[in-house]
């Protein structure tokens, strides 16, 4: 039996995309479970991809957890002046054996040097899977915003609908996050 090239190609093609489907279903299998077990210690914990999940202030065994669930580094955006042990916090995630970044970004006044900086630090593959916090998410979603649009290429309303889903809610660090990429996004093709 002979199948000409074009019925062939259509034939690997549809059966690839089948694969990727199904490829896809147990990795966000996988992540559903790792946002249900850190969910008791993180809250608004979300698991976004392979690379990053979200959430407000960790507490408990949320270091732990993060740990065992593969997560090699943990990313802070709060302040030393809200209350929080940063040093402290720098201990915990060591001792889970994971790196530990603070960029104490200022809700109110949230710089253009420290969107650099998340952006340096999520680059770095070394990095990932990464835990993104600050004390209610706030923060996360404007910053994660800024990496989508700037770095993954996505469109700035489907980067604004999961900042919010995220935490995003301040009209500030939203107009932080939109004058940041205004000023560094490739254009849209």
């Amino acid at each position: 039996m002979k199948i000409h090239r074009a019925t062939f190609v259509a034939i690997l093609l549809s059966s690839a995309v089948a694969l990727g489907a199904e490829a896809v279903k147990p990795d966000r299998a996988r992540l559903d479970q790792i946002q249900k077990s850190l969910s008791g210690d993180v809250p608004r914990v979300l698991c976004l991809d392979e690379n990053f999940a979200t959430g407000a202030q960790p507490t408990g065994d949320a270091y732990v957890k993060a740990a065992a669930s593969g997560f090699r580094a943990v990313l802070n955006l709060r302040t030393a002046n809200e209350g929080i042990d940063l040093a402290r916090e720098r201990a915990r995630v060591e001792s889970a054996k994971m790196r530990f970044f603070n960029i104490p970004v200022n809700s109110a006044a949230p710089r253009r040097e420290q969107a650099q900086e998340f952006l340096r630090l999520t680059r770095e593959p070394s990095n990932h899977p990464m835990l993104i916090t600050c004390s209610s998410a706030n923060r996360v979603g404007a910053f994660m915003m800024i990496l989508r649009v700037v770095d993954q290429g996505w469109s700035e309303e489907k980067a604004l609908e999961e900042a919010k889903r995220i935490g995003l809610r301040s009209p500030t660090l939203q107009q932080f996050a939109q004058d940041y990429i205004a000023a560094h996004a490739a254009p849209q093709r």
